[in-house]
């Protein structure tokens, strides 16, 4: 129940207002009820702009079979917001300012809303109805398509699209969900050029699937992050904004594997307790940080790195004890050898010779396993051997103290 005030501009650009009262619960507006009950009131044939200012309480408003122009305008009563129950609209764009609704359902190329309240927001529904009708036949893979949906200052409970929208820009908005399904036909991907959620958004659960070319995120919060099926983001930025968890990420879904996206990979891992996953997220992203070093700095994290995977990667510290037993064992050969050379000036080749070069290898071998491991019963008691293995027992108590904390970061719940 209420009034509607139409206003149309003709082909010369003249604005004209008709009022219309007692309108009912509910109302479509098409070209037949344009034509007859608005345009005739002015003599009119055709108009190039429409705008409808409503002043009612749950209305019912349905537009379709609508052409007379491209968009249509929905605005303020005075200033006074109208509560509108279902608003319809299909086939024609909407500009709509300052309006509240329980529910939206608008199939069309171009969606502007801004200062609104909504309940639940869906778009492409009918497409999306239209689809599964006719899964048999030559439409199953024609998928819908939008240019935009742009969303400022707006308060929505659900949002649901259903689309192959192009651009999508959110800004100061509060959105309890924010369901991007794009086209829900299996064999087609829909592709997103540009998503922008920006400018102080609150956004309660966002999931997003299907190909995005770029998506950034600035100055936003968002409670939950969650992949859809399909998805797949070839950049994405991430400024100034909190994401508490995220849901369902992976490696293979993102074009460039940033700081950011490691962290999604990460909490994702976390939440489905993929501990490989979630150690191999935090390696990286420990990475990427270590890459600002320069210098001395640079030089020390590529070796903690290298021994450790920054201490998510304990098993790697095996390959480094490995690497130093075999260096000791060379060295402490290495010396033995000069010391034997330099009291014999000439060694027979022999069996016997090669079994005391080879026996002397393997105890030293031992040895350096045993000084890497803490033991301190090895001969070894002066010279450079000696340091060698006081050094080499240094670094095998930093190596084990390495491993239990790695062991620890890879593997704590």
């Amino acid at each position: 129940m209420g009034s509607l005030l139409f206003e149309i501009k003709d082909n010369k650009d003249e604005l004209h207002r008709v009022g219309m009262s007692d309108i009912g619960s509910i109302l479509t507006i098409n070209d037949d009820f344009m034509t007859k009950q608005v345009m005739a009131r002015k003599g009119i044939e055709k108009i190039k702009y429409c705008s409808i200012k409503p002043n009612v309480e749950n209305l019912t408003l349905v537009i379709r079979n609508y052409t007379l122009t491209d968009t249509i305008y929905i605005e303020s009563f005075c200033d006074v917001r109208s509560d509108i129950n279902t608003f319809q609209s299909i086939g024609t764009n909407i500009h709509m300012t300052e309006q509240k609704i329980q529910h939206m359902q608008v199939d069309c190329a171009s969606v502007f809303a801004a200062d609104c309240s909504v309940e639940k927001m869906e778009m492409g529904i009918f497409s999306i109805v239209n689809q599964y009708k006719n899964l048999s036949g030559a439409q199953e893979n024609i998928a819908y398509k939008m240019d935009k949906l742009e969303l400022r200052d707006v308060n929505v409970g659900i949002l649901d699209l259903y689309a192959e929208c192009k651009y999508i820009n959110v800004q100061r908005s509060r959105i309890n969900e924010f369901n991007n399904n794009g086209n829900m036909l299996k064999n087609v991907t829909s592709t997103v050029t540009r998503i922008n959620i920006w400018q102080n958004t609150h956004i309660g659960k966002l999931s997003i699937g299907n190909k995005i070319e770029k998506m950034t995120v600035d100055d936003t919060s968002i409670d939950k992050v969650v992949a859809r099926a399909k998805l797949y983001i070839d950049t994405l930025k991430i400024k100034d904004s909190n994401i508490e968890n995220a849901y369902g990420f992976e490696k293979k879904q993102f074009n460039d594997l940033t700081y950011d996206i490691w962290e999604w990979i990460g909490k994702s891992a976390d939440n489905s307790r993929n501990v490989r996953g979630r150690a191999e997220a935090n390696y990286q992203m420990a990475k990427l940080l270590y890459k600002t070093e320069k210098g001395t700095d640079k030089f020390m994290s590529s070796l903690f790195d290298f021994c450790a995977g920054y201490g998510y990667k304990p098993f790697r510290i095996i390959r480094t004890s490995g690497i130093m037993v075999l260096v000791n064992t060379f060295m402490f050969s290495f010396i033995k050898f000069v010391e034997i050379l330099s009291k014999m000036w000439v060694i027979p080749l022999n069996e016997e010779s090669f079994c005391k070069g080879a026996t002397i290898v393997w105890n030293y071998f031992l040895i350096s396993i045993a000084a890497l491991a803490g033991q301190n019963s090895f001969e070894l008691r002066e010279g450079l051997p000696y340091w060698l293995s006081v050094i080499e027992y240094l670094l095998g108590v930093v190596l084990f103290a390495m491993f239990v904390n790695a062991l620890y970061a890879r593997y704590k719940e």
